[in-house]
């Protein structure tokens, strides 16, 4: 009797060292899996948007290494090259981050090193709805050496207003950066140009 009794009691001790140390595992997974959802990453989203006919032309998601700032004001810092006939224009997330490089020729065409590639349209969901055009305060000029002062924000913001991804990023509430292109200068052609939409989340 007393042998079939310690027996059980090992039994059931067993069964409950085997519980807690399942429960444990379960409770550090656990703790993974939530540590992993509320990280937050810092992303740039650069919207690219033909200047003649406001076609949408892609966009690209960039992974910033630096944390995500509480300012409202996206942190772009710009490196211009005037094209005496070789120019070029960078900008930095911060000073430091490349997200946009591009070379401008006098009397020729430049072109885009950074990013390499952008995402086609077809690769971007859509809304059922389109996103209202947020107040024009809050669109951030982010180069302007052209004094293009007439910009039509409505048509800018048209060509990327039913697209998921921007949506997300515009519940950031932060500024939204717009930018010209102009790879082409002297006599150059419009329909070389490209508006840059750029938010950060």
């Amino acid at each position: 009797m007393y042998l079939r009794q310690t027996n059980q009691e090992y039994i059931i001790m067993k069964k409950l060292l085997l519980f807690s140390i399942c429960l444990a595992l379960f409770s550090a997974c656990e703790d993974d899996y939530d540590s992993e959802e509320t990280v937050e990453t810092n992303t740039i989203l650069l919207l690219k948007v033909d200047v003649m006919t406001y076609t949408f032309e892609g966009a690209k998601e960039l992974e910033m290494a630096s944390e995500i700032s509480d300012s409202e004001t996206i942190p772009l810092n710009v490196d211009y090259a005037p094209p005496g006939d070789f120019g070029s224009i960078a900008l930095y997330y911060e000073g430091k981050e490349l997200i946009f490089d591009g070379s401008i020729i006098w009397m020729g065409l430049g072109e885009i090193s950074y990013p390499e590639s952008f995402d086609p349209p077809s690769s971007f969901s859509e809304l059922n709805s389109t996103i209202s055009l947020p107040d024009t305060n809050r669109f951030q000029l982010i180069f302007n050496d052209f004094g293009y002062a007439a910009i039509d924000y409505s048509l800018i913001w048209n060509a990327i207003n039913k697209l998921e991804i921007v949506d997300d990023y515009h519940e950031s509430h932060k500024n939204i950066g717009l930018f010209l292109y102009t790879p082409s200068v002297g006599i150059g052609d419009p329909n070389d140009w490209d508006w840059f939409v750029i938010m950060n989340k």
